[in-house]
């Protein structure tokens, strides 16, 4: 085992094990309280038990080269890591495009995402990426196409091979990344114009809002002003009900009817405002959520796609330095994952404080 090989090993198996951990603290807390979880925050804790897979598998590999000193690995059981290595990867693409798809259907549709659907999505897509990581064992090739990589930290799909059955197969799992990606874009593209939209017609309203409220405003300091020189005309040893009861008239009564009812509508309308920011806030909330770690996911994954497609094209390896820079990349997005759910989501946050803390 040379130098090289020895310092890609202990990096990756460094690195995969600390993204394992806070996977873990991800996932525990809220495996515990799975059937209060919303749509998103489902999708999300399913995104950590993907990431782990994918990082178990590199930790399992890089664990036995450091311990028993060589390379060597058991072509069956990396064949295992490499179905699992592309399961894991394919379903993490589908979950992120569940995050979307969910955003869309609220902010552009405006239809409700209920758990019967997350949970049929969950289903239908792991089904999908299982299908599509086992057609190398369909087609008997999963010798040719689940192989160790040059850099001996994974065992994956082997982009470079010329044999038709591997070029087909890869160019499946190619079209597979690529499509979500691109309606990917095209989702948030829709998102974005139609909140857009919404903010500057709140905006609007609330310029007009805050018009109408000083206009009332001034009148109610004029009325005010009045009804302190009215009362300081008032004789002291006079109670100010008596003066009330022998003044009031049937149409001071109207007048003080229709004042009561007009507050109230007021009231009405100011607390549905105040509940229709908070949803509106909540939403943006899990918007940004989104777009965090789909982003995340498109930088962590970018460079390893890169090389799988100028592999298929080119029919070469990459340099070892590039691959494993591509492959500490997606280490990198399975690692920071949990740490952007912890920032923004905070019922999966909350969960989380109460198994660790008690609170």
């Amino acid at each position: 085992m040379q130098a090289i090989d020895w310092t890609y090993s202990a990096v990756a198996a460094a690195m995969v094990s600390i993204g394992i951990l806070i996977n873990l603290v991800v996932i525990v807390p809220n495996l515990w309280r799975v059937r209060n979880l919303t749509p998103s925050s489902l999708l999300i804790v399913c995104l950590c038990c993907s990431d782990s897979l994918m990082l178990s598998n590199s930790l399992a590999i890089t664990a036995t080269h450091l311990r028993r000193g060589d390379l060597e690995y058991s072509p069956i059981i990396c064949q295992i890591h490499g179905f699992l290595t592309a399961f894991g990867a394919l379903w993490s693409l589908g979950l992120c495009t569940g995050l979307t798809l969910f955003r869309y259907n609220i902010i552009v549709r405006e239809i409700a995402v209920s758990h019967q659907y997350a949970h049929a999505y969950l289903a239908s897509s792991a089904a999908f990426c299982a299908l599509v990581a086992g057609l190398a064992f369909i087609f008997n090739a999963g010798d040719r196409i689940y192989v160790m990589h040059q850099t001996h930290v994974t065992c994956t799909v082997a982009w470079s091979n010329t044999d038709t059955t591997s070029r087909a197969i890869g160019w499946i799992c190619a079209a597979v990344l690529l499509i979500p990606v691109s309606s990917i874009g095209f989702a948030y593209i829709r998102i974005y114009s139609e909140v857009s939209e919404v903010f500057g017609a709140y905006r609007a309203s609330s310029v007009v809002t805050r018009d109408n409220l000083s206009g009332k405003e001034k009148g109610s300091n004029a009325v005010s002003q009045d009804s302190k020189h009215q009362e300081s005309q008032r004789p002291s040893n006079i109670p100010i009900s008596l003066i009330k009861v022998t003044n009031d008239t049937n149409g001071t009564a109207d007048n003080m009817n229709l004042s009561v009812n007009e507050d109230a509508q007021r009231l009405s309308k100011t607390l549905k405002k105040r509940k229709r920011t908070k949803d509106e806030t909540k939403q943006m909330a899990l918007l940004m959520q989104s777009i965090a770690i789909v982003t995340l996911f498109l930088i962590g994954w970018t460079p390893y796609l890169c090389m799988g497609v100028y592999e298929m094209l080119t029919g070469t390896e990459v340099h070892p330095h590039y691959e494993f820079t591509a492959e500490i990349f997606v280490s990198m997005n399975d690692l920071l994952n949990p740490v952007v759910v912890m920032i923004f989501d905070d019922n999966i946050r909350r969960n989380v404080l109460r198994f660790f803390f008690c609170t």
